[in-house]
């Protein structure tokens, strides 16, 4: 009988050790720090630049750039993934070779324009579990970049097809905006005003200054008006043209210049032919 109760005092006192020795609860990343941060993304035709912050002072693998058509962030906040959830990078990304920038970059190309894209990354630890995500950006892909426009008819560059992101003719069926100057006053003007069988386009200037980075961020929360087809703007002015299919143009005055009485204006641009959605 006493070899029967000290038998069934060990079983008890292994069991014991058993619950308090077995597997822990899955380490907490973000009280290592070892997640990505401050992520950024710029977009152009079919390509996006990815940036962040890699936050991490131990070994890691490298890490998994996700570029999906719907959000993962929200539905998946933990550190894991389904299967069917798979990174752009086929393999983990080792980083980029400049080791003195803070900002860790990878270049996404093959992409489509006029989709929605949802961007986040995470870090691949050596025994391959992954970090939580960063942040998740929504972008969309277009041609981004700088233009010069001459007075119209002054030149063969007076008019830019957003679409087809090339320099036309104002009077060109592609057209999407052309530069007049008046009695010492600048004006943007839609294509329509050249002729009834061209763009009807829609001009607005916006009540924002600042960066790119800055004025992309707030432009969803402004209301809108239909806009007009002229509008007189001064260097540092930024605007948005909208196209009748929808498609929004942002753009910012950069400069005037005046070559042998010839004015000219020189605009960034951020063209974005996702239908309805002011996502830059």
């Amino acid at each position: 009988m006493r070899y029967r109760i000290g038998f069934f005092c060990v079983v008890i006192t292994i069991f014991t050790l058993s619950l308090s020795c077995g597997p822990g609860k899955i380490k907490d990343e973000s009280a290592s720090g070892c997640i990505p941060e401050d992520l950024q993304v710029d977009v152009n035709s079919k390509t996006m630049d990815v940036y962040w912050k890699p936050n991490c002072d131990r070994l890691i693998s490298g890490y998994n750039i996700y570029i999906s058509e719907a959000p993962l962030v929200d539905r998946y906040p933990g550190g894991s993934l389904p299967q069917s959830v798979e990174p752009f990078n086929r393999t983990p990304y080792s980083g980029d070779t400049d080791p003195d920038d803070e900002y860790e970059h990878f270049i996404a190309e093959g992409l489509e324009n006029a989709k929605k894209y949802y961007v986040s990354v995470r870090i691949v630890n050596p025994d391959r579990t992954l970090s939580k995500p960063s942040n998740e950006v929504a972008v969309v892909c277009g041609p981004t970049g700088e233009i010069e426009l001459s007075m119209r008819y002054k030149s063969d560059r007076d008019g830019y097809s957003f679409d087809r992101n090339e320099y036309v003719r104002a009077d060109d069926v592609d057209n999407d905006l052309y530069f007049f100057s008046n009695n010492g006053v600048d004006y943007l003007n839609s294509p329509a005003r050249l002729g009834g069988f061209l763009k009807v386009n829609r001009l607005q200037k916006l009540p924002l200054r600042g960066t790119f980075e800055q004025v992309r961020s707030r432009v969803t929360d402004l209301s809108l008006t239909a806009g007009d087809e002229r509008v007189a703007v001064k260097e540092g002015d930024w605007l948005v043209v909208s196209t009748p299919d929808g498609s929004n143009a942002l753009i910012k005055v950069l400069d005037f210049s005046d070559d042998n009485t010839k004015r000219s204006i020189k605009l960034f641009f951020a063209y974005r032919s996702l239908s309805g959605e002011m996502v830059f």
